[in-house]
């Protein structure tokens, strides 16, 4: 790790962008980039999320950035006490210095023994090997370290200063990879499982991912599961740049490339207030023209089941008189539904019991499948088959056969 790359990820994350942070420092946008993914590797986790030209730091980066802050402060100091530089250029100068953390951790390591011959037998490499990052390292700062005798190695008035200053940013680097080995670790056996929301606590998707949270650990120890949510489209789009080693989804527009099972299968209502189900008479197409519908986004399976549904019951010109607004939050949903006047499609078993809710029940043609899908000829093969049969021991009824596609 080059010292230059913690101040130019420090710039990214306080000007808030890396083409700000090129501008500034005078450096290829290309070359920015690489820093701060070459950090971001280091420690193990990801510093910013982007969009729209501008970045926001995660919640580990805004935990982390003081320590980099520290560290990058550490690399001006660097720049600082070779000389030769006005204030206002040291950061630009900073972000080209061709030092690297292992050469000032070693120099500790050669101060400390106060011989090159020493340090290098302590750490584990030749001694010519040591002598030349030495030699190296004064010539990237252009300064004299080192007042060398017969009985070995003493720092100058620089290299006692170099010193204290790799005190500090080794300290710094330290807090900013405290953690990055566990997550190496971790990170290296992790199973990624994806799945759409839940619709709530109670929900068969929800009581899908439980079990399967709960299970797991039992049967695969060493191989931690992790959950995360996204629509149907996005599931897809991960599986295919691994993202996610397997997904949950509710979409029969599966690639040719994934393989699926059906976990299991739901029939949908088209669901709105009681009183207002009850005034359209049980008329679905009536119901579609005259109440406004909240819909998911079309990245998502049920959405994609009411433009199916839109096209058995209205014809291309009453479609046009569809009102809806587009909600990727099932709570929102509800209650527009219960407090707004509002009709939806849900599956079935979502709003059983609920007195406040009428439905129309969907013929079985729009039922809705649950469905674990994988890469085809991958390791998430094995991954699949494990979940598979926690879901058989475990469930009341077995997942069907796999549905191969062509």
């Amino acid at each position: 790790m080059n010292v230059a790359s913690l101040l130019i990820a420090h710039a990214v994350l306080t000007l808030g962008g890396v083409r700000d942070a090129a501008r500034v420092l005078g450096r290829p946008v290309s070359s920015v980039d690489a820093a701060l993914l070459r950090l971001q590797s280091r420690i193990a986790t990801p510093l910013i999320v982007s969009g729209k030209g501008r970045i926001s730091l995660t919640l580990e980066g805004r935990r982390l950035a003081p320590h980099l802050k520290s560290a990058a402060d550490c690399v001006v100091d660097l720049v600082r006490l070779s000389g030769g530089t006005a204030d206002e250029d040291l950061e630009i100068r900073a972000a080209r210095l061709s030092v690297s953390l292992l050469s000032l951790v070693r120099f500790m390591a050669v101060i400390g023994k106060g011989s090159i011959r020493a340090a290098a037998m302590d750490i584990g490499i030749g001694q010519p090997q040591l002598t030349r990052q030495m030699k190296t390292l004064e010539t990237g700062l252009a300064l004299d370290l080192f007042e060398r005798s017969v009985h070995g190695v003493a720092p100058t008035g620089a290299g006692r200063e170099l010193f204290r200053i790799a005190e500090r940013l080794d300290a710094a680097w330290g807090r900013l990879t405290i953690s990055a080995g566990d997550r190496f670790r971790r990170s290296d056996r992790m199973i990624r499982l994806g799945s759409i929301a839940p619709l709530g606590r109670e929900s068969r998707v929800a009581q899908v991912l439980a079990l399967l949270a709960a299970e797991w650990p039992k049967t695969e120890p060493r191989r931690p599961l992790f959950i995360s949510s996204a629509n149907s489209e996005e599931l897809l789009a991960g599986l295919n740049d691994r993202t996610y080693d397997v997904a949950l989804l509710e979409t029969t527009e599966i690639p040719p490339h994934v393989d699926c099972a059906s976990i299991f299968r739901s029939s949908l209502a088209i669901v709105g207030s009681a009183g207002l189900a009850a005034i359209r008479g049980r008329d679905v197409r009536s119901l579609l023209l005259t109440a406004p519908v909240a819909l998911p986004s079309l990245g998502s399976g049920l959405r994609q089941k009411f433009e199916a549904l839109v096209d058995d019951v209205l014809q291309p010109d009453e479609r046009r008189r569809l009102r809806f607004v587009e909600v990727d939050s099932i709570p929102v949903i509800a209650n527009l539904l219960l407090e707004h006047g509002y009709i939806s499609l849900l599956p079935q078993w979502a709003v059983s019991g609920l007195r406040r809710v009428g439905a129309i029940s969907l013929p079985p043609s729009h039922d809705i499948h649950l469905l674990l899908a994988w890469r085809r000829h991958s390791a998430a093969e094995e991954v699949a088959r494990a979940l598979q049969a926690i879901l058989r021991r475990t469930m009341d009824h077995e997942p069907t056969k796999t549905i191969s596609k062509a």
